[in-house]
């Protein structure tokens, strides 16, 4: 057995923790770019515990706010040219996966002698960047403890991921009362994203002893908290839990990879400018479905300890189970059962199906999926 295992240098997670942050930052330096979304922390009043410790430790705080919830190249490059102007030493991010990768790729590409495009396209990085923090808002990315950075291109249609080992966040501060303001469906969304990384990296052929163990208990946590969270917003238990299996399954992930939702969920994602959490919340039971041969046992395993079969059914029956039990979740989520209800077009699944098949995410996906095995999962969601 051989693997590499990688995680931020330090991960603080906890309630009030937010505080912390003050006082973890300023040992990378005085000045920080601060990257954030379009206003809903400021409106909900929770970006005074992100400023609050940033300005008590003495910190010159530099903003770069309304990053949209599906980031482009040129929103790493505007953020970069603010980063250059300011000469800042640290880039702190402040909000949902969209904003932790806008200032994760500033900060990894602070150096580099080339354009976001040319690294998007696959130009080789020489050197590393600055250090930079990641503080979640949302619980669902996991980008807080991964090393890729997820852009889009209008020009070419193309979403892929940057990505480089340097490119982990120097700390990852998790602070679940940042996420108890998140809009019902946000909390859905994000949270069935969570739920798909935990088992996309549970299931993946690049899983090892190491990832199964995060990424199962993930997919425990999310499963037993999510509709809480969702239905009951401020239950900080609920919170909380949903907050560590999304950091979880974002460890995991970064390690084992995700599979065929993600494959599929970039272009379809991008096709009909849907985001990315909502395109996995409906993808997710029809890849389950899909791979059910191939991971019965581990589907069983997960079935059995949220008691929804006794420990001697039999593996098959179990995994049904736990396919059904993600199948009600979405229901109970208000998230639609298929595609075709968001805007998927019987005459665009050819390229979407094209579009997927590069991915290495696909590569990773527990049963081999080709071209004709992605037609038809799309077929199934008209």
């Amino acid at each position: 057995m051989l693997f590499d295992f990688l995680v931020p240098q330090r991960i603080i997670f906890g309630p009030g923790c937010a505080g912390r942050l003050g006082a973890e930052a300023r040992v990378f330096g005085k000045k920080l770019l601060l990257c954030m979304g379009k206003g809903s922390l400021q409106a909900s009043g929770m970006i005074e515990r992100v400023i609050g410790p940033l300005e008590a430790a003495g910190l010159e705080i530099v903003y770069c706010g309304g990053i949209p919830p599906e980031p482009t190249l040129e929103s790493v490059e505007e953020s970069l040219k603010i980063a250059h102007e300011y000469e800042v030493d640290l880039v702190i991010g402040v909000g949902g996966g969209s904003v932790l990768d806008v200032a994760k790729a500033t900060a990894g590409l602070y150096y580099g002698d080339g354009s976001v495009k040319e690294y998007f396209e696959g130009k080789e990085l020489k050197q590393p960047g600055l250090p930079w923090l990641a503080v979640p808002t949302t619980a669902g990315s996991g980008a807080e403890v991964t090393k890729n950075a997820v852009l889009s291109d209008p020009v070419s249609g193309k979403k892929q991921s940057i990505r480089w080992d340097s490119w982990l966040a120097r700390v990852a501060v998790v602070d679940p009362v940042l996420t108890m303001t998140m809009p019902r469906h946000v909390t859905a969304h994000s949270g069935m994203d969570a739920l798909t990384h935990a088992l996309e990296a549970y299931t993946s052929r690049w899983a090892h002893p190491m990832t199964d163990g995060i990424a199962f208990e993930a997919v425990v946590l999310i499963c037993r908290n999510l509709y809480s969270a969702y239905s009951k917003g401020s239950e900080k238990e609920a919170r909380q839990q949903v907050s560590l299996g999304s950091l979880m399954a974002g460890i995991a992930l970064n390690n084992a990879r995700v599979g065929a939702v993600h494959a599929l969920a970039h272009p379809v994602g991008i096709r009909y400018n849907l985001s990315h959490g909502l395109v996995c919340a409906v993808l997710l039971p029809h890849i389950m479905e899909f791979n059910l041969t191939a991971v019965a046992e581990k589907y069983a395993r997960v079935a059995k300890e949220l008691h929804l079969a006794e420990q001697d059914t039999c593996s098959a029956d179990a995994a049904e189970r736990l396919v059904h039990f993600v199948r009600m979740l979405q229901k109970r989520l208000q998230i639609p059962a298929k595609l075709g209800e968001v805007g998927l077009q019987e005459e665009d699944i050819p390229g979407l199906a094209e579009a997927a098949l590069p991915s290495g995410s696909l590569a990773a996906n527990p049963r081999k999926a080709v071209y004709t095995d992605l037609v038809k999962i799309l077929e199934t969601n008209l």
